[in-house]
């Protein structure tokens, strides 16, 4: 009851008294915790991120926001986030390159927030720990912002990289083989493992990298497309992709890692990785060779090693897998199974991206 005769004192002091000078009001709660239910409730987006830019434009300020982590419906790496550039009128000022969690209501085709809308800074380890445990289930990733950047072939055509929507089109092959009228299918002999079938979602790459000689599969002539993969046999997969045995017999280091002996099989392998900036290990000077590889790391070491363009802009991001993930998504390298950096990378989804890359540069 407190809470509505608040609210309707605030109304007929409005109603009865025009007022000249007016001042943000919000809304008191009991407690923390139905304060943080309103908040969520009302918001039609929540993010985790940090401002990158601001513009001022009339009576508004426009932030660019870094999207960190997007604990209630969906957000693209980047969002404009539009505010009164008044206290008064409940604007807030947002720190630049400060993780703040931001609660946004949608209208006038824009993201809105405010003075009242809770957002605060992201230390806040309550808040945080309380959107953990409240929207646990229905937290959603942030989806790579796409680049609708149009592909220019040499002899001048032009081919769209996103439909009308702004979806981005992923094409299997270089679309300048669509030029002059001549479409060209990727065509894969089908030259399958025991245990990959024509309905397995990656079956197409499995036959391309094998054909290819990228990869043999295990004795027993299987390939084991859902099994993870570790660092030492992706390495050795991504680097005999790009360069010639001879090198790779050729190269020569006595500073690998610490955990990386000339005796090990991929040690040849993890030579040529580090002598050509493909790959730089851990803090500690390890490289894991055992360790599974995640989609962000396989993201870095694929870009690296393919020479894919990065967005100088997505290098100013505080998150260091951002580049590489979003560069392989402009060219349709990712597989429809990525939803994490952090998920572990399976064999098959391995083939995916190499098939990808391979066939769509």
């Amino acid at each position: 009851m407190r809470n509505i005769s608040l609210l309707s004192i605030l109304l007929l002091s409005t109603l009865a008294t025009p007022q000249k000078m007016y001042a943000c009001s919000c809304m008191g709660y009991q407690d923390q915790e139905q304060q943080n239910i309103a908040s969520y409730t009302s918001a039609d987006v929540v993010i985790q991120g940090s401002v990158i830019s601001e513009e001022e434009k009339g009576h508004s300020i426009i932030y660019t926001v870094s999207v960190e982590k997007t604990w209630k419906g969906q957000a693209d790496a980047y969002i404009e986030v539009e505010t009164s550039n008044n206290s008064a009128a409940c604007g807030i000022l947002i720190p630049t390159n400060e993780s703040m969690v931001i609660f946004l209501n949608r209208y006038d085709n824009s993201y809105h927030t405010g003075l009242c809308s809770g957002t605060v800074p992201a230390t806040s380890e309550k808040l945080i720990t309380w959107l953990s445990n409240y929207n646990d289930s229905t937290e959603v990733e942030v989806q790579p912002k796409v680049d609708c950047s149009p592909y220019i072939c040499n002899n001048g055509d032009q081919h769209p990289s996103c439909t009308k929507e702004g979806h981005q089109i992923q094409y299997i092959v270089n679309p300048c083989k669509f030029s002059d009228n001549e479409k060209e299918e990727v065509q894969v002999e089908d030259n399958t493992f025991e245990d990959v079938s024509s309905s397995h979602p990656n079956a197409k790459a499995i036959n391309f990298v094998r054909n290819e000689g990228i990869v043999k599969g295990y004795d027993d002539g299987t390939y084991r497309p859902n099994q993870t993969i570790n660092r030492a046999e992706f390495i050795k997969i991504i680097i005999a992709s790009n360069f010639t045995q001879e090198a790779i017999d050729n190269c020569e280091s006595e500073d690998l890692f610490s955990d990386v002996h000339q005796s090990d099989w991929f040690a040849d392998y993890v030579c040529i990785g580090k002598n050509d900036n493909v790959i730089s290990g851990y803090d500690d000077g390890s490289f894991g060779p055992e360790k599974p590889v995640n989609f962000a790391e396989a993201a870095k070491i694929v870009v690296n090693a393919f020479t894919i363009h990065t967005n100088p802009e997505d290098q100013k991001l505080s998150v260091w897998w951002k580049p590489y993930v979003f560069a392989l998504s402009r060219i349709g390298g990712l597989p429809p199974s990525f939803t994490d950096p952090n998920q572990l990378l399976t064999r098959g989804e391995m083939a995916e991206i190499i098939f990808r890359v391979m066939t769509g540069m």
